[in-house]
């Protein structure tokens, strides 16, 4: 039992290796631009042991967005349990949001990689859909249809794109903010809508 933990960890730590080294490449030359030897030689490992948990560069992506995709759904399914009772104060913002900011800070070099501008649309897109998903099978299921000011697609577009900006742009600056401050301030942009925000007074 001793050996197979000592395996487990030594796997763990070869993949961690693994995952930094390829979050530093992209950030410095891109996904396209860079290679297994690469990878192999930032992780300070040899070709054989890559090739014994990936296939090539593109499984290792591939797994690595895998992982936090099911990340997000986990996160999203708490969402799911709320109601429109719980948006009832910007300076409470929802555990739910700021365990998800909690999670990005955690993983922000990896999610900078990712969802920054060096790393693949491709993902963003299939992350939009898990998300967008994931809302309409859990929390907006219950709302009904001919409630909407707008076009439900409009909607949830309108809402994902402005999200997903807000959230690359600290990571962008390198998260200064707190996951609570952060958590506010998507609550506000949520509950009061953009106009507000530049302290303009609705007519």
């Amino acid at each position: 039992m001793n050996e197979e933990a000592s395996l487990d960890r030594r796997i763990t730590r070869t993949k961690v290796a693994i995952r930094a080294a390829l979050v530093a490449l992209i950030e410095e030359k891109g996904f396209e631009a860079l290679s297994v030897s690469n990878i192999t030689k930032r992780a300070d490992i040899n070709r054989g042991t890559f090739y014994l948990h990936y296939k090539d560069k593109f499984d290792l992506l591939e797994q690595t967005e895998a992982d936090i995709i099911r990340d997000f759904e986990e996160i999203i399914l708490r969402a799911n349990a709320l109601n429109f009772a719980d948006f009832n104060s910007v300076d409470k913002p929802l555990p739910v949001v700021v365990v998800l900011f909690e999670y990005l800070k955690e993983n922000a070099a990896l999610m900078h990689a990712i969802l920054g501008l060096k790393g693949g649309i491709a993902f963003q897109t299939r992350l939009r859909q898990t998300v967008e998903k994931n809302l309409k099978l859990g929390f907006l299921a219950g709302i009904k249809a001919e409630n909407f000011l707008v076009k439900s697609e409009y909607l949830i577009s309108y809402a994902l794109s402005a999200h997903f900006g807000v959230i690359q742009t600290w990571l962008q600056k390198g998260c200064m903010e707190s996951p609570h401050e952060m958590a506010i301030v998507l609550s506000k942009l949520s509950l009061y809508g953009p106009l507000r925000m530049t302290g303009y007074v609705l007519p």
